[in-house]
Order: C-alpha cells, then structure tokens, then sequence
C-alpha cells in the first residue's frame, strides 16, 4: 500500500512542472536584473535610459539603447553604446572594482547549476519516494538564491573601494532594489522579466508541491 502512495503522480503535478522547466530555461538566456545610472553629464538624448546594464545568470551585459548618431565620446564605430564599459569607468572613479570582477564562479557555474536543476525536475515528474520534496524545491530557491548572492556582491563592491579612487567615498550599500543617490547620481536597480520568469517557475513548482504532498497523505 505505501508502494502505490509513493507512486502517485497527478497529471497537475507534471503540467506545472514541465511549465516551471520552460520558464527557468527561458530565465537563463533572459536578463534577471537591470541597473542604470543617470547624472547631467550623460544626457537623455544619448543615453535615453542612462548608463544601464543587464544582469543574466551567465554575466554582464550592455543594456544601453544604441543610437543612430555616432558620438566622438561616446559608443563603438557602428554608433553603439557600450554601457557594461561606461559603467566601470564611472566606479573606477571612486575605487569601485570592475563588474566582471563580481560572481565570477557563479557565473561560470551557472549551467552546471541550471542543468542540474532541469535534472532534478525531471526525476521529479516521475519520482514520488522519500524526500521527494528536494527535487521541485531546487527550482523554488532560484529567484531568492539570486536576491541573496546579488545583494552580497553589492555590498562587496560598495564595502571594498580602492586607493585608486579619483573620489573619496565611504564604504556604502548600493541599491538593490529601488532607486537611489551616489554623489551625482541617481541610481536604478530592478528586476527584469528574466526574474519574473523566475518567479512564476517557483510559484508552479510551489503548487505543484503542495499538490503532490495532498496526493501521498
């Protein structure tokens, strides 16, 4: 009798599992985060959405709207702008490191992480025995686990400002969520739809939990 419980599988289960894996699947190659900086010398009709770069699970990326005017200051040869580079020119300013710098292992370890993760929802779709729960909480954790490691990079980044700096600026907490001021500028941090997708794999994999743990009672 204990055999046939730990067998069961509602087909609802499945269903909001499969839905979880396309969501986290399509949050790997999506940007999860975005931040921007805006002050006068940066002005809208260049940088429309200031200095601003996109977070994704594996890196940094340019999140700045390319123009078709070319400027002699500013963007690449096609007129592009190169924001993750304006970025760190701004923090090298006042000591901050390179962005590349932060998560470097998490970032290399991400599809290791992820296909683990896939791995796991599989098993799931088909396991029921003990500790069955392991398996859909590894999808749940993902959108918190990025809030955390994201959080504590920040304040590695804002807590360890170099000697180099051309700017004297006590240790701070950058923003993470919400806007904010550091001396000129204004800052920006929010999640993208990346995180969204994130979010509602973990609300399917959470359903999908408490409806297989009803079935075993």
């Amino acid at each position: 009798m204990a055999t046939h419980r730990s067998s069961k599988k509602p087909a609802l289960v499945r269903i909001l599992t499969l839905i979880a894996m396309v969501f986290i699947g399509g949050a790997y190659f999506s940007p999860i985060w975005w931040v921007a900086l805006k002050a006068p010398n940066y002005p809208a009709e260049t940088f429309p959405d200031g200095i601003r770069i996109h977070f994704h699970v594996n890196g940094v990326f340019n999140g700045c709207t390319s123009q078709m005017v070319k400027s002699e200051t500013w963007g690449d040869e096609d007129g592009g702008l190169d924001c993750v580079h304006e970025m760190n020119v701004i923090n090298h300013f006042i000591g901050m490191e390179p962005i590349e710098i932060g998560a470097a292992m998490e970032i290399k370890a991400a599809p290791y992480l992820f296909s683990l993760v896939g791995v796991m929802l599989v098993a799931f779709l088909v396991y029921s025995g003990p500790f069955w729960w392991i398996l859909p909480f590894s999808g749940i954790v993902i959108p918190i686990a990025f809030v955390v490691d994201y959080s504590a990079w920040l304040w590695w980044f804002g807590h360890n400002l170099r000697s180099w700096a051309a700017f004297s600026v006590k240790p701070f907490m950058p923003t993470v969520f919400g806007d904010g001021k550091v001396a000129q500028f204004s800052t920006y941090s929010y999640p993208h739809y990346g995180y969204g997708l994130l979010l509602a794999a973990s609300l399917c994999l959470v359903l999908a939990l408490l409806l297989q743990r009803k079935a075993l009672k």
